[in-house]
C-alpha cells in the first residue's frame, strides 16, 4: 500500500526525469530539494513538500499568522 505522504518512486522518476536512483538524488541536489534516502537507497519526497515547490501547494498568505494587534491596549 503507497502512502500519499510520500511520492511514490514512478513520480519521483517523473519529476526527476531518471530511472535510477543515483540520477535521481543528483537531480534533486542539483535543484535543492530536500529529501531523504529510505533503506533501499532510493531517494524519499513529500508530497506537500513537492507540492509547494512546483507552486501548486497552500500559498503563504493561507497559513496561520498571529494577530499581534489583538495585544494591543485598547
Amino acid at each position: 500500500m503507497e502512502s500519499d505522504l510520500f511520492l511514490t518512486s514512478d513520480e519521483v522518476g517523473t519529476l526527476t526525469g531518471y530511472k535510477l536512483p543515483a540520477r535521481q538524488v543528483q537531480w534533486l541536489r542539483a535543484k535543492g530539494w530536500r529529501f531523504e534516502l529510505n533503506g533501499n537507497r532510493r531517494p524519499i519526497v513529500a508530497r506537500k513538500y513537492a507540492e509547494k515547490m512546483l507552486g501548486c501547494g497552500v500559498p503563504d498568505e493561507a497559513t496561520y499568522k498571529p494577530n499581534f494587534s489583538a495585544l494591543q491596549r485598547v
